[in-house]
């Protein structure tokens, strides 16, 4: 009876396997779906929108050929949209009958290389043949070029492929191969009993037995022969289509959670967390490079504003004496604070985008570095403008999550406490009269160290100099027209400014002249010092707390970084 088993079993299993081969080809036919476009404008860029990529469920991929290098890129479409500004380019579309369409749209515009570009979240440079997957957000959209010249990749195709909660040709294939292998154990376990029980047999006389009685058969005693033989092959069948059901119904209950609850829509943010660390990483990087060799050229690429003229000033004081050391390096990792600028829900055409960092290496000693970059144009990447070191305070307003972002602010925001391009007067006026100045109670000065500082170094050195009939004075002003900043949580504004320090000193005496100690005053002087007196400027690149309107906060400096700009002689 046993041979009987397995010979059902594998004869079952085989018959399973061939079920599995036979439906493999039209279940993954069923599964996949593949559009063919083909370009036949010499144009420099092709566009898949996210209307294509979205248009069938399942997995994208895109597959290019048709030129000697092929660059994909895939973004946000309005920021791809952006890059491409007024640029010849194809859009490759579906019609209602999903067929392949191509749409040109020329508007004459300059072409560039896309390589490089802040804008993409992920990019990749290929020979030949590009067959890559895409990361589908519900904004995503693909740019396809070569070196942004010569004409885009002709072929492409775009293959979306379904991954199946449960694949029956797979399940009955492997099925099939475990019943196989049920019955071969059956059929060795059987034979290796028969050849136990083989062997000489002899009669041995039976003892008479009593009276004989039925028996009377117990409902336990197992089935045996048929029925059982029965019992033992539905056993296989049962399960799959148990397995089946539950995993039926767990489709449709996920189906349905996820179509009830929906998906969470977060505000869009400029830069996903990979283009953060990516951006941050290479102004690092190239930042490190500059200072290395004193390259303003390639520094020009990454750095801007007060954080650009305080690294060139450097540069030169370094070509003049090698006592003169390198600015220290930019933190590049690990990220403590992220918060990058918050796009409108409606496209109101490019807005220059702004990301404030913090970053802090348990290897140094120094405080956090708050970096702020900018990038001004869509094909432009980020910048650094400022780069300010914070206060040794716990003190740090409460900000937005990264993914969600905040509103950018502007320079001329009339909902905070005061007018941003008033700020460096302001707070100089308090550091040059200290109380008497009428602008004291707008500033928290508790633990303002730089205030600290400032104030008492301008007082010892108008009191230092006065002894030897030398005058000094001291103007506080707004240094960079590029204010930039961001809200907080509380509605107040995290705004990074330039403020610079301007001393002008002046002898009393006729025949004196003003001598300069330090050596970095004596390079960009080029002389010991100046008989009509001297005009000496810091650039402190700053970082102010500002609460809203109305409120009973008062404005806190939270970090401070201060360079020399210039010295020059008084006319």
């Amino acid at each position: 009876m046993r041979f009987v088993i397995a010979t059902v079993l594998i004869a079952l299993s085989a018959a399973l396997v061939l079920i599995g081969v036979a439906i493999k080809g039209p279940f993954d036919v069923a599964s996949r779906h593949q559009v063919d476009f083909q370009l036949d404008s010499a144009y420099s860029y092709a566009v898949i929108p996210t209307s294509t990529l979205t248009k069938f469920p399942g997995e994208v991929s895109v597959r290019a050929s048709g030129t000697d290098e092929i660059f994909y890129a895939d973004a946000r479409q309005r920021d791809i949209q952006d890059w491409i500004g007024t640029s010849n380019f194809v859009r490759l579309n579906l019609t209602n009958a999903d067929k392949p369409d191509v749409t040109v749209i020329t508007a004459g515009g300059e072409n560039a290389n896309p390589e490089g570009s802040d804008m993409w979240r992920t990019a990749v440079k290929v020979k030949n043949t590009l067959n890559t997957k895409v990361d589908v957000a519900e904004d995503t959209a693909i740019l396809l070029a070569s070196d942004g010249f010569k004409h885009a990749p002709k072929d492409i195709s775009v293959i979306w492929q379904v991954n199946n909660l449960i694949n029956w040709p797979l399940v009955l294939i492997i099925g099939g191969l475990v019943l196989l292998l049920i019955g071969l154990i059956l059929n060795i376990w059987t034979l290796r009993k028969i050849r136990k029980l083989r062997g000489p047999r002899r009669r041995i006389p039976k003892a008479p037995t009593g009276p004989k009685y039925r028996k009377r058969i117990k409902s336990d005693v197992p089935v045996r022969g048929r029925r059982r033989l029965g019992r033992k092959i539905a056993i296989v069948p049962a399960s799959l289509i148990t397995l089946s059901l539950l995993s039926g119904c767990a489709g449709n209950q996920q189906e349905a959670t996820q179509t009830e609850s929906g998906l969470p829509k977060a505000a869009t943010v400029v830069v996903n967390d990979a283009q953060l660390q990516r951006i941050v990483r290479e102004v690092a990087s190239t930042v490190k490079n500059a200072d290395t060799n004193r390259d303003e050229p390639l520094l020009l690429s990454r750095v801007a504003g007060p954080a650009l003229e305080t690294r060139k000033i450097q540069y030169f004081l370094q070509t003049k004496n090698k006592k003169i050391p390198k600015l220290p390096d930019i933190v590049a990792n690990p990220i403590t604070v992220a918060l990058p600028m918050q796009l409108p829900a409606e496209e109101l055409g490019w807005q220059p985008r702004t990301i404030m960092v913090v970053t802090k290496t348990e290897t140094t000693t120094r405080n956090p570095q708050m970096l702020v970059l900018q990038q001004a144009t869509p094909r432009e990447n980020y910048k650094l403008w400022y780069l300010i070191d914070l206060l040794p305070t716990d003190f740090f307003p409460a900000v937005a999550a990264q993914d969600i972002g905040a509103i950018s602010v502007d320079a001329d925001n009339e909902y905070l406490a005061t007018k941003l391009r008033g700020i460096p007067f302001k707070y100089g006026d308090v550091i040059n009269k200290g109380s008497a100045s009428k602008f004291f109670d707008m500033f928290d000065l508790s633990a303002d160290q730089f205030y600290a500082a400032r104030s008492q170094d301008q007082a010892d050195n108008i009191e230092k100099l006065k002894k030897i009939k030398v005058a000094i004075r001291y103007q506080h002003s707004l240094g960079n027209p590029n204010i930039l900043g961001m809200l907080t949580l509380e509605s107040g504004g995290l705004v990074a400014v330039a403020m610079n320090d301007t001393s002008i000193i002046r002898p009393q005496v006729r025949g004196a002249a003003v001598s300069v100690t330090e050596l970095d005053h004596k390079i960009l002087l080029n002389a010991p010092g100046s008989p009509t007196g001297l005009k000496i400027v810091y650039e402190n690149m700053m970082l102010f707390y500002v609460p809203v309107a109305g409120s009973e906060e008062k404005i806190r400096l939270v970090g401070a970084s201060q360079g020399i700009l210039s010295v020059k002689a008084l006319d």
